[in-house]
């Protein structure tokens, strides 16, 4: 009996949709996917345009991190178990940049302070999320993104008197990995969608 003759030559059938993926909302991929390209344009922005005016640039970081904040919630709202760490990072993330945009001009210091803080607890979070699933496919993904977010929550605490430039390029490239994460997120989630 040959191949052909046992079935191997007929087309082979897609594999099975993951178990863990089963019960995920697919049908919002694209507010996943849109709101990564945000970030990615948002920290892009940040990077290449290093205002010298503190309150032009504390508007910006302001309005960067309730949009990253708004993302990091839209880009899991399809997770199963995943709801009060996730709504708590954005919720930090939209408190910090509420305050940056309420007081403008406030000092360097104060800036820097608070977005290490927002960075750090971001990042613990994140952490907790990922190693309490542990078998979600984007696990390490979760788990890099939020040993970055501590490492540069740590950076900026540890130079609050640093100039903004350097907290535009530490949120800048933050924004980016993010971005990257929320679009590979929304289109896997499209692909369980077709």
């Amino acid at each position: 009996m040959s191949d052909i003759d046992a079935g191997f030559g007929s087309a082979v059938p897609p594999p099975p949709r993951p178990v863990e993926h089963a019960g995920a909302d697919a049908s919002g991929w694209w507010i996943s996917v849109l709101g990564g390209l945000a970030l990615i344009v948002l920290g892009v922005w940040m990077l290449t345009n290093l205002f010298e005016s503190v309150v032009v640039l504390a508007w910006l970081v302001g309005i960067s991190l309730i949009v990253a904040g708004v993302v990091e919630v839209l880009a899991l709202h399809g997770g199963e178990g995943v709801d009060w760490p996730v709504w708590l990072a954005g919720a930090l993330l939209v408190a910090a940049g509420v305050a940056v945009l309420v007081w403008p001009d406030i000092t360097l210091w104060a800036i820097a302070v608070l977005a290490g803080i927002v960075l750090v607890l971001d990042g613990v979070l994140r952490m907790l999320v990922a190693l309490t699933h542990r078998d979600r496919d984007d696990m390490p993904f979760q788990l890099a993104i939020g040993g970055l977010s501590i490492a540069l929550g740590v950076v900026v605490l540890a130079w609050p008197e640093a100039t903004l430039v350097v907290l535009a390029i530490v949120l800048g490239l933050r924004f980016i990995g993010t971005g990257l994460v929320a679009i590979g997120v929304g289109w896997q989630l499209r692909r369980f969608a077709s």
